[in-house]
């Protein structure tokens, strides 16, 4: 008896979709990616030798050399501006999250106005994790 060999069909994957997926990909990590909110405020930080890396936070608050205060990349005009905006962004985190609250200030810049910001942090809810450079 003899057996028929059946013959083989060709298998080809479909390459023509792959620039498509690889778009829509690249949109998709773009639009979920989380960009720097303040990469043109200008801050010299101070330097400590005990400084520790800090995960990424939803609140960020700098003031720059010329006393200006930005709560995530905005200009506010007061310690109060500073509270409200906080409190507002902290009460739409999930209650287990962690209310951190990223705080740069320029090395150059007086107490008086940055313990003003630092306890309209605190009033409205954020752990303070303060920004400098190592030694």
């Amino acid at each position: 008896m003899k057996i028929r060999r059946r013959r083989r069909a060709e298998l080809s994957v479909p390459v023509t979709s792959m620039g498509d997926i690889a778009f829509l990909l690249t949109i998709f990590f773009i639009l979920t990616s989380n960009f720097v909110k303040e990469a043109s405020i200008k801050v010299a930080a101070p330097k400590s030798p005990d400084v520790a890396a800090l995960q990424q936070a939803p609140v960020s608050v700098v003031i720059d050399e010329n006393s200006v205060v930005y709560v995530n990349g905005r200009r506010v005009a007061d310690a109060d501006a500073v509270e409200s905006a906080v409190s507002a962004v902290l009460q739409r985190l999930r209650p287990e999250a962690q209310k951190a609250v990223v705080f740069r200030c320029d090395r150059s810049v007086d107490k008086s106005v940055f313990e003003p910001v630092l306890d309209a942090i605190s009033r409205a809810g954020g752990t303070i994790f303060a920004v400098g450079e190592k030694k």
